[in-house]
């Protein structure tokens, strides 16, 4: 009888594979207080345990930054528990705080990849963080790192109801645009980036413009995106266009501004626009935080990759004053997918085809831009 030589073969790979350095003992950590384990896999170069910089970036929700000094050496930023550590190419030396430390062996480049020895880990961390950082029976306890990235996403369909918003020539209407793509547009970011996703409206309902942003900030969202389409008093106008808050109108967003905003005093009612005109205070406050220029990179981002990917007329990224985004305390942006008021462009925002490709150009924009945003907030 033939027995299978299979396991036996396999296990004479994987002491061949020790023998010569390919594997190394990882390192184990438990996550507190949880008590959730998990392991830091490691390799050996140079005949030591070493640990990728990829796979310390994924397990403690952190990102690093290279960059060469004014001594034309390498250097490499890492934020762990909250603090930065700073490694030299080559170098068992890295500063932590304002002082110099030895980890015994160097910090190494192999390829495209950066590694730290997995003494640094089991040695030096607990060292740095005694009260919250242990090493116990070779077992790393450490507390379990808050994921910066963006985890949430709201999406805004614009209108709804007994509000239409703006309706074409063959009677297209705006609120059944933006609810098409929104919905598009989240399936793609849930499927693909693995965010969760919500909107202030799923289906053919009215929300007030100041219920849209309070369901952002009450969901603790990461990011808000307003879609709309735009309409011009000429039949010639068209384009894609996108915006983000300013706190003063310019004379190019007043047209599109008055168009959004119109809908409070008439979906609304008078004394509902009194209280959006109170909540300017707001804005000088929000002008100082970094939100705005956040948002300016989304808004670019996402208009570039429109503008590509659909072959539009570009209209470039503006500012306005939208009651929609006030008190939006996230990166935030409305998108002007293009103009209902254009026949031509009527037809295109009505067929489903072209709704696909207009999702789809959105999401490449969010996707970039969520990219760059998890870096730096990770590294904040």
């Amino acid at each position: 009888m033939k027995r299978n030589r299979l396991p036996f073969i396999l296990l004479i790979l994987l002491g061949w594979l020790l023998s010569i350095g390919f594997l190394g003992a990882d390192v184990n950590i438990l996550m507190m207080p949880s008590k959730l384990p998990k392991k830091l896999p490691t390799v050996k170069l140079e005949n030591r345990d070493y640990v990728a910089l990829e796979e310390v970036s994924k397990l403690f929700h952190t990102a690093a930054r290279a960059e060469y000094s004014e001594y034309n050496d390498q250097r490499v930023s890492l934020w762990l528990n909250g603090q930065q550590f700073i490694f030299l190419l080559n170098s068992p030396f890295y500063s932590f705080g304002e002082d110099v430390f030895n980890m015994s062996f160097p910090f190494v480049q192999d390829r495209d990849d950066h590694y730290i020895p997995s003494h640094f880990f089991l040695t030096n961390l607990p060292q740095h963080f005694p009260a919250s950082i242990k090493l116990v029976d070779g077992v790393l306890q450490l507390p379990t790192p808050k994921d910066k990235g963006v985890l949430r996403i709201v999406l805004d369909p614009g209108h709804g109801g007994h509000d239409p918003g703006a309706v074409g020539k063959n009677k297209v209407r705006e609120k059944d645009i933006n609810l098409s793509v929104s919905l598009l547009l989240r399936n793609m970011l849930q499927k693909e980036l693995g965010v969760e996703i919500l909107m202030t409206r799923s289906d053919d309902t009215f929300v007030s413009l100041a219920g849209r942003t309070k369901f952002a900030m009450d969901k603790k969202a990461d990011i808000f995106v307003s879609i709309h389409t735009n309409s011009s008093t000429s039949s010639s106008a068209r384009g894609i266009e996108t915006y983000y808050l300013a706190t003063r109108s310019t004379t190019d967003s007043r047209a599109v501004e008055a168009l959004e905003n119109g809908v409070v005093e008439l979906y609304e009612g008078a004394e509902a626009r009194k209280k959006y005109d109170a909540l300017d205070f707001i804005l000088s406050d929000m002008s100082q935080t970094e939100f705005l220029e956040f948002s300016n990179t989304m808004a670019t981002l996402v208009q570039r990759n429109m503008v590509s990917g659909l072959q539009g007329r570009d209209r470039g990224v503006k500012q306005a004053n939208f009651y929609v985004l006030r008190g939006a305390f996230m990166p935030a942006i409305l998108v002007e997918m293009g103009f209902i008021s254009n026949l031509e462009e009527e037809a295109l925002l009505a067929n489903p085809q072209y709704q696909e490709r207009i999702a789809r150009t959105i999401f490449e924009g969010l996707k970039r831009f969520k990219h760059n945003y998890d870096r730096v907030r990770k590294i904040g």
